[in-house]
């Protein structure tokens, strides 16, 4: 049901998303409180000359709706998380790193298991260089970032690629 529902979002869906939040982050505002919005890669589907995600940017009030980025959905999604970084700094403040292992179809619709879906890997192991998210995230409005280890872990357990993640982030700002 849940796939079937995202599926058929039109653009006149995400216009209407984007009016309740605007609407919810103005009370969230008043509860001293920031509203966030964190992607998928379906957000990313086309309609026309946009996409779903860039007509709610576009519509979002930016004091009103922060946006998390994910980067490794944005990825799958063919999107370069790095140049809505650069285009829309004052939009993000939350990052959502996570990689999927080099070879997939790139794609909005929610997953199956067909064999160019994306797959969970490790950072660095992957299809995402995040020397150029980072550095576009340095101009950005950043507060914090999550390390998301996308499941299974068919080539190590959880601790070790927890590890692999973290060796990877510190020789990257070494």
């Amino acid at each position: 049901m849940f796939l079937a529902i995202i599926n058929a979002l039109t653009l006149d869906d995400w216009k209407w998303n984007a009016e309740e939040f605007n609407k919810i982050g103005e009370q969230i505002k008043k509860a001293r409180l920031q509203l966030g919005y964190h992607n998928h890669n379906f957000e990313w589907r086309r309609y026309g000359g946009t996409t779903g995600y860039d007509e709610f940017l576009r519509l979002t009030d930016a004091g009103l709706v922060k946006l998390e980025l994910d980067c490794g959905w944005a990825t799958v999604a063919g999107q370069d998380p790095a140049a809505y970084l650069t285009k829309y700094p004052e939009r993000y403040s939350l990052l959502h790193i996570k990689d999927f292992r080099k070879g997939f179809t790139p794609r909005t619709t929610l997953m199956g298991k067909d064999p160019g879906a994306p797959v969970g890997t490790e950072l660095g192991r992957g299809a995402i260089d995040y020397r150029g998210v980072f550095a576009a995230a340095q101009k950005a409005q950043i507060r914090a970032l999550f390390v998301e280890q996308e499941p299974p872990f068919t080539e190590m357990p959880a601790l070790e690629a927890i590890k692999v993640d973290y060796d990877y982030l510190k020789n990257l700002h070494s």
